[in-house]
């Protein structure tokens, strides 16, 4: 697991002490920790290629999501959204500007830690904890769910995922795609696609390095894959046209920055693509897909 810096913008020391015992328990998921606690401070430290913990009160008089939408628009990095309120809807607006998540305080150091030290900035789904009235038994059960949770998990896990990228597998994209794409056509909100080829052929450290840089720039929400082994292509849910095309310009950027070579020793050069549904020249999945995936080939978006 590559580790990545954390920031933690606040002046509430509980906040910070909780965030720090936080990244002690993500082990080495931190490689270091940056706290702000001012604006200013914030914008000296940056956040950039790490994850950035938020506390509204460091940007008023600012909107917290306005901020947040500006500040992921120059910055590559994961974000919490500290909150006071209910966590559902705080958790909606703030995947809807853009950041990971929101994270309810006062903190839960173990909850936070699990986010800090996934790859795809996500908390496993836990059951209900049972809490039977003798302790004994309580106990018990609670040992044999938590053995069953962890093993079911990493099983599904394992399923659905590509052990050399940690990318999803296809099978799994597609049907995240179809279902994402109903959902788009249906509630009429935006569903972004991105598409990133070269040509040539990598190796597995490259593999890696190519993965880890376009997770850099997706949230929990979205969905990314390999589509061949030279393309690939990220699902991005309550994404517009401005929004896809940003994302997708940060990661080819970085990309290209990052000076990967091929088996012979070439230069990648990357080329992207993006599409947003809906969109009535795009009525089925396939066709959404086709218009990035053949203008990457070298195809018209249509044929």
């Amino acid at each position: 697991m590559t580790a990545r810096p954390l920031t933690i913008a606040s002046a509430d020391p509980e906040t910070v002490a909780a965030c720090r015992e936080a990244a002690r328990l993500a082990h080495e998921a931190v490689s270091e920790i940056r706290v702000a606690a001012t604006l200013d401070e914030l914008e000296r430290a940056g956040a950039e290629g790490g994850q950035l913990v938020l506390d509204p009160a460091l940007v008023q008089p600012h909107g917290v999501h306005e901020w947040t939408l500006a500040f992921l628009r120059r910055c590559r990095a994961l974000v919490w959204i500290l909150s006071d309120g209910d966590l559902r809807d705080a958790d909606g607006l703030a995947r809807f500007v853009g950041a990971q998540g929101a994270i309810a305080r006062p903190i839960v150091a173990e909850a936070l830690a699990e986010r800090l030290a996934s790859p795809f900035g996500a908390a496993p789904l836990r059951p209900a904890p049972i809490q039977p009235d003798d302790h004994a038994l309580r106990a018990s059960v609670d040992k044999i769910l938590a053995g069953r949770e962890s093993g079911e998990r990493d099983q599904f896990v394992r399923t659905i995922t590509e052990q050399d990228s940690g990318l999803f597998t296809l099978a799994y994209w597609e049907h995240r795609l179809d279902e994402e794409f109903k959902r788009s056509q249906r509630f009429r909100y935006p569903l972004g696609l991105a598409g990133f080829a070269f040509d040539g052929e990598v190796g597995e450290e490259a593999l890696q390095e190519i993965a880890g840089v376009i997770l850099l720039d997706t949230r929990d929400v979205d969905v990314v894959s390999r589509f061949d082994s030279r393309t690939f292509v990220a699902l991005l849910p309550h994404t517009g046209p401005a929004g896809t095309r940003i994302f997708a310009e940060r990661v080819a950027a970085e990309l290209n920055r990052r000076g990967l070579d091929d088996l012979l020793g070439e230069k990648l050069v990357w080329r992207w693509a993006t599409a947003v549904c809906p969109d009535t020249a795009l009525p089925t999945p396939r066709e959404f897909l086709a218009a990035v995936v053949r203008p990457l080939s070298g195809l018209p978006a249509q044929g």
